[in-house]
């Protein structure tokens, strides 16, 4: 809260200054824009800013303006290092750099009720889209009114916006005030809505795509001219979007940069002339004119040109297991190598204990299966081989920088010692073995289960191989095969997997306990600890498999967590499912808080030497990137 109260300060004294000083039209631009000025294509800076602007004070200093940044991405029309470099979680609010709290973003400021149950945004007067469009109130009210609440958009209205079985209501109190309100207290609404997705989308432009507000000849005019069955596929084309960064250029933003051109080889952005925020000279931002994207086949083709020097950027593709090889070509590629930090547990193992094969599904239960596995993992060489020592060894839980934290939720069962994990296998009544050392099953099968995976984000299947080895050592036959992510979410949904990984995000108080997934059976296809009960939970009964007693307590006490206004109640319902997980190890956890690699050009300046590289802080998105500039 006080970092809060020093940026709210150190905006007041920026705007006081500038008043006392009549500088107030001094705002500078870029060249660019300042050509389009003089041209009478854009109004003055000044016009075009809101009122108060955010202003963002620079790593390094003041940037200058020009250039484009070559980045690329291996994802068409989805999450590059373009996006990356453009804040395109941009939103009322976003989490602060150091993870530690949320602050006002494009909302002015906000409050929340004492009962928790209303929330209010004061948004930016004077803030307007990419197209000049202003931004109001209005545009909130046409995504809940007309998006949240049409069938025909949204056939199911998510967890996220109900409390006590009712949808949330939204209320325009006037053209800059909006107000947010439950049915019972939703204490940690305010942490869902960081990553939760659109909360607002440019009236003025989709309207003519929606029947409330089209004429209805014209509309099923376009609908056929494009090629579309009905409305609503004409309506999602015309805002296809990957979060706010925009895959229609027609479609106006609020990012700092706007799409100006895409096809199947890259996607370029040039800078919003309307962005919201400048710098503490009073510079609107962002420096860079221009973000071009290459579109490649794979991370090597990607890996290529950086080191090459191709690439000005390079983040979200990135790898620990490139490290060596980065820093060998980095005086030839011309660009330096940071070390940030992949602030959750790199990759995390999920045993299906949903299993539709009995036998499995009673061994996958059994805690003391799971208590071996872990026990027979060597994560100090994990840490060793993959991150050359810089990891750190622990459990699946949230991270020591969380309210919710306990030393021993790191510690539970990391020990290496094989011994023990034998003694409980054999305990099990897996005391029997083949003719090639492995366990064998109850029923006389050889145990043997399959890991399917999806290798991305993190080093996966550097991880997966020393754990098939360690595994192995113990007689449990696991083997391993890298899948697509259509297929694991297919598999993963009909419940079809024996067993994956995934990687422990969601470990910080930004996303704990909103999104709990490892925690409590609440998805059915990433966590695939418990699909069938996931998908119950998902389809409020109507599918799946009804969870046992002891489950549906991690259900209460989730539910409750989410609604509980007390503080004190709500530590000791976080810390319950917390406990829950250190005894029962619904998830495996290896090693956490490692280097992340970022690549950026050597003249490539205001970039953070390091920072949080995880979806929790949004990425690269809470540290400015609007204020990275090219030194001349």
């Amino acid at each position: 809260m006080i970092r809060r109260w020093m940026v709210l300060i150190g905006m007041l004294l920026f705007g006081l200054l500038l008043g006392a000083s009549g500088l107030a039209q001094s705002y500078g631009e870029a060249p660019m824009l300042q050509d389009l000025v003089a041209q009478g294509m854009l109004p003055p800076v000044k016009e075009r800013l809101p009122l108060e602007p955010l202003v963002v004070e620079p790593v390094e200093g003041i940037g200058v303006y020009g250039g484009t940044a070559r980045t690329a991405t291996t994802r068409a029309t989805s999450w590059g290092d373009d996006l990356m470099m453009m804040s395109v979680f941009t939103g009322l609010i976003q989490p602060s750099a150091a993870l530690d709290e949320l602050v006002a973003n494009f909302a002015r400021d906000f409050n929340v009720s004492d009962d928790m149950t209303t929330f209010t945004f004061y948004l930016r007067e004077g803030l307007r889209w990419s197209d000049g469009h202003p931004f109001t109130a209005d545009d909130i009210l046409f995504w809940y009114e007309d998006v949240l609440l049409n069938d025909d958009l949204t056939p199911s209205i998510g967890a996220a916006w109900r409390a006590a079985g009712e949808v949330l209501v939204v209320e325009k109190l006037d053209d800059f005030t909006v107000q947010y309100r439950f049915a019972a207290p939703r204490p940690f609404f305010l942490e869902q809505i960081v990553h939760v997705g659109d909360m607002y989308l440019p009236k003025h432009y989709l309207q003519q795509f929606h029947p409330s507000y089209a004429d209805p000849d014209a509309l099923a005019a376009a609908v056929s001219a494009a090629g579309y069955d009905d409305w609503v596929g004409l309506f999602s084309n015309r805002n296809q979007r990957s979060r706010q960064a925009t895959f229609n250029p027609e479609l106006p933003t609020l990012n700092s940069y706007a799409l100006e051109s895409i096809d199947s080889e890259r996607r370029i952005w040039v800078r919003n002339p309307y962005y919201w925020k400048v710098d503490t000279a009073g510079n609107q931002l962002p420096y860079i004119d221009r973000i071009e994207a290459q579109i490649v086949g794979s991370r090597e083709v990607l890996n290529g040109m950086v080191i090459s020097g191709s690439l000005d950027f390079a983040g979200f593709e990135s790898d620990i297991r490139d490290y060596p090889l980065l820093v060998n070509y980095a005086d030839e590629g011309g660009y330096r190598t940071l070390l940030w930090t992949s602030a959750m547990n790199q990759t995390i193992y999920m045993l299906n204990m949903t299993h539709p094969d009995p036998m499995l599904r009673q061994i996958f239960s059994d805690v003391r299966f799971r208590q071996a596995l872990s026990l027979a993992i060597d994560r100090d060489e994990i840490n060793e081989v993959i991150f050359h020592g810089h990891g750190e060894p622990r459990q699946m839980s949230v991270l020591a920088m969380s309210r919710y934290f306990k030393p021993e939720y790191a510690s539970s069962f990391v020990s290496f010692d094989r011994a023990e994990a034998n003694r409980l296998l054999d305990e099990m009544g897996l005391d029997q073995r083949d003719n090639q050392g492995y366990r064998m099953m109850p029923d006389g099968r050889r145990l043997t289960f399959t890991l399917e995976y999806l290798d991305s984000e993190t080093p996966k299947q550097p991880n997966v191989e020393l754990v098939t080895q360690h595994w192995q050592e113990i007689g449990v036959d696991m083997r391993s095969r890298v899948i697509s992510g259509e297929l694991q979410r297919q598999r993963a949904e009909a419940n079809l997997m024996d067993a994956s990984v995934w990687h422990g995000d969601s470990s910080t108080d930004i996303r704990f306990p909103t999104e709990a997934s490892a925690y409590v059976p609440i998805s059915r296809w990433d966590r695939t600890i418990w699909p069938a009960w996931g998908q119950w939970y998902a389809s409020g009964g109507n599918a799946g498999e009804e969870p046992p007693a002891a489950i549906q307590e991690l259900y209460n006490a989730w539910i409750q967590l989410l609604q509980e206004p007390d503080e004190a109640m709500r530590t000791e319902l976080a810390q319950m499912l917390l406990d829950a997980q250190a005894a029962n190890l619904w998830t495996i956890g290896t090693v956490a808080n490692t280097p992340y690699p970022i690549v950026v050009n050597q003249s490539l300046r205001n970039v953070p030497e390091n920072g949080f590289w995880v979806w929790d802080s949004l990425w690269s998105c809470s540290r400015h990137p609007e204020t990275f500039y090219f030194e001349q």
